[in-house]
């Protein structure tokens, strides 16, 4: 199974008409998601304690620009982005531009921009099912990885698919991902990769 999901990171994305668009108040990113997936904008996740795919690597904060988060479960509520992944039968995703502090550029390095996606830290085992180096050119680069995920009491899987890359001056973080279930991903691993592979970042300021 989990080299059929790494095959999938060779296709390409295609444009659909009823794709649900999203661009970011400063015009940084865009991403395209199933029509009947939902969208959920700031002002709809001020009631949400922890987003997914915000993370954080130690003491090492990235303060936020702006951030959408979204779903494919069947009915739209923000409190869906709550369900724990790896038993989420739906896909859970975010996109985000957030802000690398002077202090932490240093810091930064392929690791640390997965890590700023998800603390896979807090999972019992993480298996690479992907890894390479991703860029968007001109200096916008960063890293691919499809991460299979599983519970430390090892009894479920979770699996979850990001880009995460910075810009020339390493002063912003752009990101996307989703992730769900092993079974949900499995499902919806078509739909799942034209998401994060209709992610762009723009390049010219």
């Amino acid at each position: 199974m989990l080299l059929a999901l790494a095959a999938l990171l060779s296709a390409c994305s295609s444009a659909n008409a009823s794709n649900i668009r999203y661009t970011d108040p400063e015009q940084q990113s865009l991403l395209e998601l199933p029509s009947d997936w939902h969208l959920y904008e700031q002002d709809e996740l001020a009631g949400v304690a922890d987003l997914p795919f915000m993370g954080s690597v130690g003491n090492i904060d990235f303060p936020t620009r702006s951030v959408v988060a979204f779903d494919g479960a069947p009915s739209a509520a923000a409190a869906n982005l709550t369900t724990d992944l790896a038993s989420s039968p739906f896909p859970i995703g975010a996109t985000s531009v957030r802000t690398i502090d002077t202090s932490t550029r240093d810091l930064i390095s392929r690791l640390i921009l997965a890590r700023s996606v998800i603390d896979f830290t807090t999972y019992g085992e993480v298996a690479d099912v992907s890894k390479e180096d991703f860029s968007f050119g001109k200096g916008f680069e960063g890293v691919r990885r499809l991460l299979a995920l599983t519970t430390t009491d090892g009894q479920a899987q979770a699996v979850v698919y990001l880009i995460s890359v910075t810009n020339p001056a390493d002063d912003r973080l752009y990101s996307v991902a989703v992730g769900c279930s092993r079974d949900c991903f499995v499902e919806n691993q078509e739909e799942i990769e034209r998401v994060v592979d209709s992610w762009l970042v723009n390049t010219k300021g």
